[in-house]
């Protein structure tokens, strides 16, 4: 095939190629032996601007494929000795869906970590010959084609070149990946893959072909996990050559990366430490007098992000992800508050409620860097994360939980094998459910049990976390839809407001052009900011948070539509009445000494804006601010209020000052005219001062969090004690002041030797 194209230097220059599209053996090509080859060349000259080197072209068949591996030829190379019982069905992992769909979900999304069982010498290792530069410690896998009907996979299995910067920047080579076909075998419930190397690739792809299918693959989705053993997908590869045969290698074992247990169907938990719980964890006695209430193991705050500190001083945030409970899968779905269900009973007196063994995974993140010492705690020193995996016995007569934990060490010796630490303890105490306590945190400790010398020695970790209540939870909903409520009513009234300015407008037109400019254009643009910086940011957080904050069903989004109309209404009221008095301004009389006392009313309040604006980027950059915010659900959020929140608050403060240009601009003109409406100027005043008095009225007895500030929005403006009765004084004393000059005259607030 002859085409052209186009492209375009970086210089902007335009180019047109022209070339010649070659494919071989695309009839022929059907099989897992045979690709389909070709090139593409130029056909300009080559002094030509338009000439490219030959490009090389690598497809798979697909129109014509026709699996043809059988596991069955192939039943003693597969027969690793594994109880098939261990390993999920296949209509387990499907749970009703297509064989393709859910396969190609669960294990060509994932990312496998490498390990090398069986090597003694680097030459045993390499599934490549030494091809690739460092020895991988990951694998992908990708789909090339599938069959529902056979239940069979064609593959690619990618090494990670570790020289390579990053996952998304690797393109397709060769040297690094084999391709394979594979059939899902019902009796051993594992994928048997057959896979193959790419020959004859060194110089060019042209007479590239698939070859040295010696390389055996299974893949199975564990149906026991223990401690030590929590991966959704694992398996190996080998090979069928001889130790002496060239590009022989030992058995490599892969666990994947993500432990996706919502996907699978019951998977069952081993407790395999639990008498070293009993050994290494001391009873609680119990507090019968205190008539204390503690969590339910299977509440569903027993799953709870964490905020952490080392004796050391480092700090970091996490994770507490309850496995099972007892012999139960733990509930993974994210929990809605709207539909808690705690399973505590409405007891009339206090009774035990026993223990319950429990197990845990744990994923801790560091924040800052770690710094190298000489001391025996360097290996965790280097850990950027830390994963613990845990199991142990939870007591709900106390609310206590201790259990013994096993934390994968990330560093890896030279044949990139991890190896894990099973010396650790983990103690924490939940807290009451009843009522609303101040100290309504989980809290607790991580420890290792080692010897300080020890390499895999780490100082004591501090734990703590929010305990969340069904009380508090029902709280918080009811606290959102207050303040939802109010938001949609406040901004109801805002466009009645302004309307009555039209209306008031519209019957003594001659008032109109003594109306402030500056002060119609800050009170728009006060209407208009939120809808720029899009409201959606007050009901959702984006995912690079991670996470929807509170879910209510669809309310907080027929709420936010219907905010969103309220806010556009009235800010295109405000632009009518600014179009209005501008046109009113223009064609008066009187023109040139309203416009004056504009122009000077503007150089009064643009120097107050702009040092005001000064004042709160000096102290911004003085004050540096950090809140932890911790989520049941969702992981910890750090927030760090930024100098563009601050200038966001500081446009909300001159919102609510939005009379002083008016104020000023009737001092400059000697007013006494009756532009405004009362109940434009006194019920906006009040609209705005309503967030303010609200903020002062909240009860502030339970944990705040980022996001459910709804209608009292400290990224909207200041919100503080001080600055509530502050705005609360200044905001009244302003719309005092314009009803005195629409009474008197605009210099009746100015001293008789100054007039």
């Amino acid at each position: 095939m002859v085409g052209t194209g186009s492209s375009y230097l970086k210089e902007g220059t335009l180019l047109t190629p022209v070339a010649v599209l070659k494919l071989h053996n695309i009839k022929t090509s059907s099989s897992i032996t045979s690709l389909i080859t070709g090139t593409l060349e130029s056909l300009s000259p080559s002094n030509d601007s338009n000439y490219f080197e030959p490009i090389s072209i690598l497809l798979f068949p697909q129109l014509n494929y026709k699996f043809t591996f059988v596991s069955g030829d192939f039943a003693d190379e597969f027969s690793d000795g594994s109880d098939p019982g261990k390993n999920l069905p296949v209509y387990d992992v499907l749970r009703g869906r297509s064989f393709c769909s859910k396969f190609t979900s669960l294990v060509f999304r994932n990312v496998y970590n490498l390990q090398y069982t069986g090597c003694r010498s680097n030459k045993k290792c390499p599934p490549r010959d030494g091809v690739i530069a460092n020895l991988p410690g990951s694998m992908s896998l990708s789909a090339v084609d599938c069959s529902d009907v056979l239940k069979g996979v064609q593959i690619l299995l990618t090494f990670d070149d570790n020289t390579k910067p990053s996952r998304h920047e690797k393109r397709f080579d060769p040297n690094i990946t084999l391709i394979g076909e594979g059939i899902w075998d019902d009796k051993k419930n594992q994928l048997h893959v057959l896979l193959c190397r790419f020959l004859d690739i060194a110089n060019s792809w042209s007479n590239a072909h698939v070859g040295d299918c010696t390389t055996r693959l299974s893949l199975r989705f564990p149906a026991i996990w223990s401690i030590k053993e929590t991966s959704t997908i694992m398996g190996q590869f080998w090979t069928n050559k001889t130790v002496d045969d060239s590009g022989y290698f030992e058995k490599i074992v892969f666990r994947s990366t993500e432990n996706r247990i919502d996907t699978l169907y019951r998977p069952k938990y081993e407790y395999t430490e639990l008498d070293r719980v009993s050994n290494l964890c001391t009873e609680k006695k119990l507090a019968r007098s205190k008539r204390q209430k503690y969590p339910s193991p299977k509440f569903s705050g027993m799953r709870f992000s964490i905020s952490v500190k080392s004796s050391k001083g480092r700090t970091g945030w996490g994770f507490a992800d309850a496995l099972t409970v007892n012999n139960q899968m733990y509930m993974h779905t994210r929990i809605m508050f709207a539909a808690i269900n705690d399973d505590f009973e409405r007891l009339t007196r206090w009774e035990p409620q026993g223990r319950a063994n429990i197990s845990y995974i744990i994923d801790i993140k560091w924040h800052n860097p770690p710094k190298l010492t000489n001391e025996g705690s360097a290996s965790i020193a280097l850990d950027q994360k830390m994963e613990i995996t845990a199991e142990g016995i939870y007591d709900a007569d106390t609310g206590g939980l201790c259990m013994v934990g096993c934390r994968k060490i990330a560093s890896i010796d030279q044949f990139g094998n991890a190896s894990m630490d099973c010396d650790i303890i983990l103690n924490f105490q939940f807290a009451p459910v009843k009522g609303f306590k101040n100290e309504r945190y989980i809290r607790g400790r991580i420890r290792s049990i080692r010897e300080k010398s020890d390499l895999l020695y780490f100082h004591p970790l501090d734990v703590s976390s929010v305990a969340y209540s069904r009380e508090q939870a029902r709280h918080t909903i009811w606290t959102m839809d207050l303040e939802i409520a109010m938001v949609v009513i406040s901004q109801t009234l805002v466009c009645l407001f302004v309307r009555s300015q039209l209306y008031h407008s519209k019957r003594q037109p001659n008032r109109l052009p003594f109306t402030s400019l500056v002060m119609l254009v800050i009170f728009t643009l006060g209407q208009l900011i939120p809808l720029v910086l899009n409201y959606e940011a007050l009901f959702h957080q984006k995912n690079d948070q991670g996470t929807v904050l509170f879910q209510t069903g669809r309310w907080f989004e027929v709420n936010e539509v219907i905010i969103r109309i309220t806010s556009m209404v009235a800010f295109l009221l405000q632009l009518r009445i600014l179009q209005q008095a501008f046109l009113s301004r223009s064609n008066n009389r009187n023109g040139k000494g309203l416009w004056f006392a504009e122009k000077m009313s503007l150089l009064v309040t643009l120097p107050l804006y702009l040092y005001g604006a000064f004042v709160v980027l000096l102290a911004d950059r003085g004050n540096y601010r950090r809140s932890t915010v911790l989520l049941p659900t969702r992981p910890v959020d750090y927030w760090q209020r930024s100098t563009w929140d601050d200038l966001k608050s500081y446009a909300g403060l001159i919102s609510d000052g939005f009379l002083l240009p008016q104020i000023l601009f009737n001092i400059f003109s000697s007013s006494r005219e009756n532009t405004l409406s009362p109940s434009f100027y006194i019920g906006t005043s009040l609209v705005r001062l309503l967030p303010h008095a609200y903020y002062l009225y909240c009860d502030h007895s339970y944990v705040e969090y980022k996001g459910t500030s709804i209608y009292a929005n400290p990224a909207k403006d200041f919100f503080s004690t001080a600055w509530d009765v502050i705005i609360l004084i200044g905001v009244l004393l302003l719309a005092a002041i314009i009803y005195l000059q629409q009474q008197f005259g605009g210099y009746c607030i100015v001293p008789k030797r100054f007039r």
